[in-house]
């Protein structure tokens, strides 16, 4: 009896406002998410990408019929969840205290505490993966925004998307920045662009959307100190 009065409660808990306010139990959280942030950071996944050798576009038959095992095809890319960890705190906290998290983890590391993926320390900001890192920033504010007009569905899905783009676009434009008045080509840049990007922006997309779908269950599970 008492499962299900506390069931029925968390189904039908209204928020007054769709994120939480800025208190001290918010605060608390905050702080837990940006230590997810370096949690996420090294905690690397070993996932499958389809990756055709030029072989199988020249002589497509002859290779499909030759093919002894699936992992002449399959190479295996080690995906850092950084950002869907990102976006899921933006659907939890808002992008107020989101980028409350998003900054405790960026000074953190700035100030020397080793929670970057190479340590940390002032020097970081001249890796050309910075602006990735910045980009939590863009993509945290993004997703919160979109959230506070509507939870539904679509939202859902273009709150993840648009976050990921988002951060995606200026960590890009971080480093081709930094390319450019190194006077390097534009092969290197491109080059630079599928190292960080590539691949990894369609895992981040495929993952955000869960990850925003997970923030708003605890933004409901956690109202209690939340609110």
């Amino acid at each position: 009896m008492l499962n299900n009065r506390i069931l029925k409660r968390y189904q039908f808990v209204k928020f007054l406002e769709p994120f939480p306010k800025f208190r001290l139990g918010s605060f608390l959280v905050a702080i837990f998410c940006s230590f997810l942030i370096v949690i996420a950071t090294f905690t690397p996944l070993s996932l499958g990408i389809l990756a055709l050798p030029e072989e199988a576009l020249v002589n497509t038959g002859d290779f499909f019929s030759n093919l002894q095992s699936i992992d002449q095809i399959i190479r295996i890319l080690s995906y850092i969840p950084q950002i869907p960890v990102v976006i899921m705190i933006a659907a939890m906290l808002g992008p107020r205290i989101g980028m409350l998290a998003v900054s405790l983890y960026v000074i953190s590391g700035l100030a020397g505490f080793p929670v970057f993926a190479s340590g940390g320390g002032v020097e970081y900001l001249e890796r050309l993966g910075f602006g990735y890192i910045l980009g939590f920033f863009v993509g945290t504010f993004i997703t919160g925004k979109l959230l506070l007009k509507d939870t539904t569905a679509a939202y859902i899905l273009k709150s993840a998307i648009f976050g990921v783009i988002a951060i995606h676009i200026t960590g890009i434009a971080y480093l081709s920045g930094a390319l450019f008045f190194k006077n390097e080509s534009i092969f290197v840049i491109l080059g630079w662009i599928w190292q960080l990007s590539g691949m990894q922006i369609v895992y981040d997309l495929l993952f955000a959307v869960v990850a925003v779908i997970l923030g708003r269950f605890l933004r409901k599970t956690l109202w209690i100190v939340l609110d």
